[in-house]
Formats: C-alpha cells, structure tokens, sequence
C-alpha cells in the first residue's frame, strides 16, 4: 500500500513495475490489470451515463495509466498486449466471482474505493499474484462532508488501518516533499498540508528489502510500491 500526495510517481512506479514483471521471461507474472474507481472529481459514480460501450467508459477512468503505459513501452506494444489479454482494464462494480492468479493488480485512487469493494478485491488474488493499492486521502471524491474528504469512510483508510502490522502487507507513506512533477506543484501541496493534515500513524514493522529480486524470485504476499 502507498499513500502519496499528487504528483510524487506513485502509478507511474507501479505501472512500470508490474511491466518489468509481465515482459520478464522468468517471471511468473502473466497479466497486468489495472483497477481505477470510476467516480467523477468530486462526484459519485457516473459511469453508465458516459457514452460507449463499458471498455469505452471504463478508458474514460483511465487515461492517465494509458499515457504512462504509452510513455514507457509506446502506443503498438501496448496495444497488442491490451489485444492478448495481457493488459487488462477493469472496474470495481464487476469484481465477484473472479479469481486473480499469476498477475500483478494495481488499484489506482483507492481513496474512491469503499471498504466492502477493497475487501473484495483483496480477497481475489492468490499466492502468486501481487497486488498494488495506491491513493491519496486528500482527494476523496466519493466521501466528502460539508464539501471536505471525510478520508475516515474511505476503504483506502479502513485497510491502511486494519492490516497494519500483518504479514505480507506493506506500508509506504509519500510526504509532499517527494513530489517530483514540477516545484510549483510541490510547493501548493506543501500549503495544502497545513489544512489538510492525514493521520494515518501506522507502518509496516517488518524489514523492508528495496533491492531488486534476483532472477527467478517472487515475493510472496501485497507487492510494496518501491520509490
């Protein structure tokens, strides 16, 4: 799990990672999937009113992960993955009843996720998969009070809190220094802080090796978001 303010590369990371492990030949990766809940800035879900077919709408919702997987391996390699199968789009409305097996699942903007649908997610992957949840508390579209992120109901926070601590999850906290989109972005999220200040006050205890896995070696368990 990463938590990260704008800007800091948290899906670029993730998307490039789970790259490097689909196009590795010894990996046991052999699926991308990309998760983007599809609510509206500062709205709730609209997606069956957007026009197109539900892959068309879901895109809507992804288009940031489109621009990076064409930024890093260009628009043709993407596109014959995304026609093999091995890139997938999908939406947390249509997630009961699958199982995830030998692939690397990212979860894009958890904070619009509820704790029923992240609970959900999690509970799909096997062994053999990893899975990526990132976001940004302080853009909570879905849960707002009085026009303010009430992060507290979001499933992004309920998880962070819950699997503190367990084994095989792990915990990766961005502050606003670590944004490297440009300095002007920086320094508005650093004013931004002073008013919307996120206690998570939780961490992953155990020893965290950042070194990159030898050739052939699986991580067991929710795959760390590496900066």
């Amino acid at each position: 799990m990463a938590h990260a303010l704008a800007g800091a590369g948290k899906t670029y990371i993730s998307i490039q990672k789970g790259l490097e492990l689909l196009l590795h030949k010894s990996s046991p990766i052999e699926k991308l999937i990309i998760i983007n809940p599809t609510v509206d800035v500062g709205n709730e879900d609209k997606l069956g009113h957007l026009p197109g077919d539900l892959m068309e709408k879901i895109e809507v919702h992804n288009e940031s992960s489109l621009f990076i997987l064409n930024k890093i391996i260009g628009p043709v390699e993407v596109k014959k993955l995304i026609e093999n199968k091995k890139i997938e789009f999908r939406v947390m409305n249509f997630l009961r009843g699958i199982n995830f097996e030998k692939s690397y699942i990212i979860l894009d903007e958890a904070q619009n996720a509820s704790p029923l649908q992240l609970k959900t997610l999690i509970t799909r992957i096997s062994d053999d998969s990893k899975l990526v949840i990132e976001g940004d508390l302080s853009q909570c579209d879905k849960y707002r009070a009085n026009g303010v992120p009430a992060y507290q109901k979001s499933g992004f926070y309920d998880i962070w809190k819950r699997l503190a601590g367990m084994k095989g999850a792990y915990q990766i906290e961005f502050a606003a220094s670590d944004c490297i989109r440009s300095g002007i972005v920086r320094r508005v999220l650093e004013r931004y802080e002073l008013e919307e200040e996120i206690v998570l006050g939780e961490s992953n205890p155990f020893e965290l090796n950042l070194d990159a896995p030898s050739e052939g070696e699986f991580i067991e368990g929710v795959h760390i978001v590496e900066n």
